[in-house]
């Protein structure tokens, strides 16, 4: 038989959280709608938006992670990425940079508090876990701010992502194996054509801890690739075995 107390102590932290929620409505942090979201795996978001935001992929490419059409090949890459040049080996992104999910990152991004990203990145974890668990990966890499900008930032998004990630895979995400060494210009700012240019010696590998390890590096958004891919051509050249991204959201369109 339960002890009373125990009873009591229960009925009354169920009536305080019922009270709560009547008072002050947990509301998705998409769509407004209010509803219990007790949940933990749902985070800040509803059920109907979390399927907005996590669309199942018909056909991506191998190599940069772009829609693409249903019976297209993409071993040799894609029209997106094929005249590039990329570092890393796939791309594993929880859907194109557009409608909701595009409304949900640049919320995220501007936050004061860091609920919402951490919410958007333990939804990448999940709906993408067997994408993720395929590469079996060695240590999760979250690109870094440079100081100026945590100075102006309250986080950084990767960060928050790449520990969701690794939860998730039960790594280790090491936040502390590439820095920043220069700032750069904003990337959405720079020209198509110069932004790998722009990313050049821009990041720098603190320790060369990394040999033979598959990492996964981290972003919130991928546009032409070239900051994923510095950080990949760095780690590869402290012998990597092998570097795969993951991203929140693939930016087909270079003027987002």
């Amino acid at each position: 038989m339960s002890n009373p107390r125990h009873r009591i102590s229960t009925w009354l932290e169920s009536c305080t959280k019922h009270a709560m929620d009547f008072v002050f409505p947990v509301q998705c942090a998409l769509c407004g709608t209010k509803e219990f979201l007790s949940d933990a795996k749902l985070g800040c978001y509803c059920h109907l938006c979390i399927e907005e935001l996590s669309p199942r992929p018909i056909n991506r490419c191998q190599c940069c992670g772009a829609e693409i059409g249903l019976y297209a090949q993409t071993a040799d890459g894609c029209t997106h990425c094929r005249n590039r040049t990329l570092r890393f080996e796939s791309v594993v992104c929880l859907g194109m940079y557009e409608g909701s999910l595009r409304q949900a990152i640049l919320a995220a991004k501007w936050s004061f508090s860091a609920v919402r990203m951490r919410s958007l990145g333990k939804l990448l974890a999940q709906q993408r876990q067997r994408e993720l668990q395929e590469l079996r990966i060695d240590r999760v890499v979250p690109i870094p701010q440079h100081w100026r900008q945590r100075l102006v930032r309250h986080f950084n998004p990767a960060w928050i992502i790449a520990e969701e990630i690794a939860a998730q895979l039960n790594v280790p995400c090491d936040a502390q194996l590439l820095s920043r060494q220069r700032r750069t210009r904003a990337q959405k700012r720079v020209a198509v054509s110069q932004r790998f240019s722009n990313q050049t010696d821009s990041f720098a590998v603190k320790s060369c801890s990394a040999e033979g390890q598959r990492l996964l590096i981290v972003d919130d958004v991928l546009t032409s690739g070239a900051t994923c891919s510095e950080a990949a051509r760095l780690l590869k050249r402290c012998h990597a075995a092998s570097c795969h991204a993951a991203v929140l959201g693939r930016v087909l369109d270079h003027s987002a």
